[in-house]
């Protein structure tokens, strides 16, 4: 059986799963984008999925709770938090790992209407570039990046916001793909 084709074929996997995802994203997070990320990434049965939200709502292992919006959202709750530690072993490390980094694909694909901002501050030491990105909402990204000269900064400044969702996927792609790798043993 390929790993990377492997889908859960149980309620308890799927519950597993989800919790672990809750767990590796550590924040609330809106149901539809849930729903988004685990079924139409494929990952998940869309009757697994059902059947394992509602139960896991029921015993309090996840919190159901409205954002400002008005929208249904979902976090982890104590129990979860032991659920995932007792249990996460379950299944399978590939398809965990899988769902986290779909998670961070869907999270980036919403970043398409990102907005950015470019801040220079002159300092001793050169020329500070503050970047800020948000998705319209909330600001997904704040980097401070120090430059010998305000000439430096501003090529630099140039060259992101050429293509902003790029250099974000680029940092995101980065800092998630040691975590995403084979654990060595």
């Amino acid at each position: 059986m390929d790993t990377a084709e492997y889908k859960p074929d149980d309620v308890n996997s799927v519950k597993i799963l989800l919790c672990c995802l809750l767990h590796s994203l550590d924040s609330v997070i809106n149901a539809d984008e849930l729903y988004d990320i685990a079924v139409d990434s494929g990952i998940i049965n869309y009757f697994y999925y059902n059947e394992a939200i509602e139960e896991l709502l029921k015993n309090d292992t996840i919190i159901s709770a409205l954002d400002d919006n008005g929208k249904t959202c979902f976090s982890l709750g104590e129990k979860g938090e032991l659920f995932v530690k007792e249990f996460a072993s379950y299944v399978e490390l590939s398809l965990r790992k899988r769902l986290v980094y779909e998670a961070f694909r869907y999270k980036a694909k919403k970043m398409q209407n990102a907005s950015l901002s470019l801040d220079y501050r002159d300092c001793d030491e050169g020329c500070r570039l503050v970047c800020g990105i948000s998705d319209g909402e909330t600001q997904v990204m704040e980097l401070t990046l120090l430059t010998h000269s305000r000439t430096q900064a501003e090529l630099i400044g140039e060259r992101i916001s050429d293509n902003p969702l790029s250099f974000y996927n680029d940092i995101i792609n980065y800092s998630i793909q040691k975590r995403l790798e084979p654990d060595k043993e």
